[in-house]
């Protein structure tokens, strides 16, 4: 209903309670409740005696009603749920697929209380940033799964380059920086079998307008800091839905290449000397190329090894 009533608002100046409620098929004390609800929602809405009601400004908030106006995307987006504050969007998407949630669902929060990255690390989730988690069921192999990942990454830099001048750098495997500083993580989940993956939650976490904790300013910012302007959240966030819908059709299509190519024109990684720090050991080499699997194959005195995960630092 909600929808509906924003959509007419958007469309006209004044329009009187009469009107809105013949076309939204309601009592007039209904429209009054949906209208004090969208006060309470963010929404300023002039009421005016014998005029009706005009809709001054909307709220930078994504709320299902701001995000699907004018989507244009074939799965991505299909549904979408908002919470003020949650513990997690990837673990309310884990709860969802339980009941069979269709692939597309995306579940964004303002706030994320126990927000997380790659080894379970903490990542902090104030209001401001973009924290959201996808619902998709992608007919690739396991081993291939990496490549949701690199296609998020992709879809967020494009978005990025498109409200900005910015120039945003993937580092593998799930981060992006500008500056050197973490903007953005990308943490894909899966639940599989062989040769098949039932369903696969790519989390995504961005810093946008939202402040950075004093311990963490080393090594993280935000869009609104690196810009020094404010970006609208719910028109960022379509543009990302939108750039990974389509390149989410590449995957499906197992149009790798592509994405892999689009991959590598951001992340500028190959011939970088770098350390990787794995869990027993530490690194040290020449990155030659990241395989469709996803994983780094850097050169060292050894020969050519395989880095199926692990923290990297540039030399």
């Amino acid at each position: 209903m909600n929808d509906k009533l924003i959509s007419f608002l958007k469309e006209n100046e004044f329009v009187s309670g009469e009107i809105l409620a013949k076309n939204l098929d309601i009592s007039r004390t209904a429209v009054w409740k949906q209208i004090k609800s969208l006060k309470e929602m963010g929404y300023e809405i002039e009421s005016v005696k014998n005029k009706g009601y005009m809709l001054v400004s909307k709220p930078d908030i994504p709320l299902p009603e701001e995000v699907k106006a004018g989507l244009n995307t074939k799965i991505i987006g299909k549904k979408i749920i908002y919470f003020k504050k949650i513990d997690s969007t990837n673990l309310y998407c884990k709860s969802l697929v339980k009941e069979n949630g269709d692939e597309g669902i995306v579940v964004v929060a303002d706030i994320q209380e126990k927000g997380r990255g790659r080894k379970s690390r903490m990542w902090s989730s104030p209001f401001g940033g973009l924290w959201f988690s996808i619902i998709l069921r992608p007919e690739i192999p396991p081993q291939n799964a990496m490549i949701l990942t690199m296609a998020a990454s992709v879809s967020i830099v494009e978005a990025i380059k498109e409200v900005s001048d910015l120039k945003p750098i993937i580092k593998w495997p799930n981060d992006i920086l500008i500056s050197n500083k973490k903007i953005c993580g990308v943490l894909t989940e899966l639940d599989a079998e062989i040769g098949k993956i039932n369903y696969a939650i790519v989390g995504i976490g961005l810093n946008v307008n939202n402040l950075i904790k004093k311990d963490l300013q080393d090594i993280a910012s935000s869009l609104k800091n690196e810009s020094n302007e404010y970006i609208s959240r719910v028109d960022f966030l379509k543009n990302i839905l939108e750039k990974f819908d389509s390149n989410y059709d590449y995957v499906r299509s197992f149009d790798y290449k592509k994405i892999r190519d689009l991959w590598f024109s951001y992340a500028n990684i190959v011939g970088k000397k770098i350390r990787v720090n794995r869990e027993k050991d530490i690194v040290l080499g020449t990155v030659s190329d990241v395989d469709e699997t996803g994983c780094l194959i850097i050169k060292n005195d050894k020969g050519f090894e395989k880095i199926i995960t692990g923290d990297v630092t540039f030399l």
